[in-house]
């Protein structure tokens, strides 16, 4: 276990904060970084890179706080794909996706091989029937990946998002910087991707995504302790600034050492992903999700605090790492649910 980044990592890093930090179309800067090329075997038109890579990169647009459809068309639609579809699906569908000129959503429940989505098969088609929330990005998405229950168990289906019968729904959501969709299917012709093992693939597949969201939060959690320290150097109150007094230094602190923990669990579960079996990196990855939540939702929650009257404000941009922290804690499982996956694992 490495929980230190290489030269590499340190180097995507920072040209990707460059990069964010300045104005301008932030998917296009991805794509022109080949970020969206990071998870992705070179034989798919990928850069060939790990989990760790990957994590660089989702703490970075965490940190900025960046609007764009990475976490659900790489991470999430991507990694579903790569984990749990044949190899002809794969080599159809992924240089696209890698690529950026294609984008793609998840559509399906949590866990991964729950679904509201029925599938009749016939041979290499499934006709998709039914309904799912909270579909990350799915109203914009080239493609929809879509799992599906069959008769036999859970089917892997990929289908058009302008396809006739479905039907994508915006959906009011907290944070404003990422969209959620319902999405309705009614007798929706489909592609049967799935491969022969899709209960395990999607496992794995969920585990990734869970990796690549506690690295989100913790790179949120650090800008929000950043954008705090910031303000308590230069911010006056009796004549000196309010990061002299005992109580702010106690909560900037607290908020340092809750983001330490939970990013070197998110470094662990990183690693988890190629050198531990499924069951140890499904455990690590619950770890750092319980870590890197309760990290995320105390920062934005005291770096709030910290800046008063001004911490309230739609002209600051707190109030978006701070529904951005309570959207992700219910994402994909809750605290408790995790703490009962770490549990069973020991």
């Amino acid at each position: 276990m490495t929980l230190d980044m290489t030269v590499e990592q340190n180097e995507i890093r920072d040209s990707l904060r460059g990069v964010l930090a300045r104005p301008g179309d932030a998917w296009a800067s991805l794509v022109n970084l080949g970020m969206t090329e990071i998870p992705f075997p070179e034989s798919m038109g990928g850069a060939g890179y790990g989990a760790k890579d990957l994590s660089v990169v989702t703490a970075e647009l965490g940190r900025a706080m960046t609007v764009a459809p990475y976490l659900s068309s790489i991470v999430l639609a991507g990694s579903t794909l790569l984990e749990c579809a044949t190899d002809d699906a794969c080599a159809e569908y992924v240089p696209a996706i890698a690529a950026g000129s294609t984008t793609a959503a998840l559509v399906t429940g949590y866990p991964f091989s729950v679904s509201n989505i029925d599938a009749h098969a016939n041979g290499r088609q499934l006709t998709l029937n039914g309904r799912q929330d909270f579909v990350v990005d799915g109203a914009e998405a080239d493609l929809l990946v879509v799992v599906a229950n069959g008769q036999a168990g859970p089917e892997l289906a990929v289908v058009d998002g302008t396809a006739p019968g479905v039907t994508r729904t915006p959906m009011e959501a907290l944070d404003f910087t990422r969209a959620l969709t319902r999405v309705e299917f009614a007798d929706v012709e489909a592609s049967r991707v799935g491969g022969s093992d899709l209960r395990s693939g999607l496992e794995r597949a969920q585990a990734l995504a869970l990796a690549a969201v506690a690295s989100e939060q913790v790179g949120a959690a650090r800008a929000c302790l950043d954008m705090s320290v910031d303000y308590a150097k230069t911010r006056q109150q009796f004549g000196r600034p309010i990061g002299s007094f005992q109580s702010i230094k106690h909560r900037l602190s607290d908020m340092s050492i809750a983001i330490e923990l939970a990013e070197a669990a998110v470094l662990d579960a990183a690693d988890a992903a190629t050198d531990r079996d499924t069951a140890a990196f499904v455990t690590a990855v619950s770890t750092a999700r319980v870590l890197a939540t309760t990290a995320s939702v105390f920062a934005a929650e005291e770096s709030i605090q910290i800046h008063g009257g001004i911490g309230f404000t739609w002209e600051h941009p707190l109030h978006t790492y701070f529904r951005r922290a309570k959207t992700n804690e219910l994402l994909f499982g809750t605290v408790e649910s995790h703490l009962e996956v770490v549990a069973s694992g020991l």
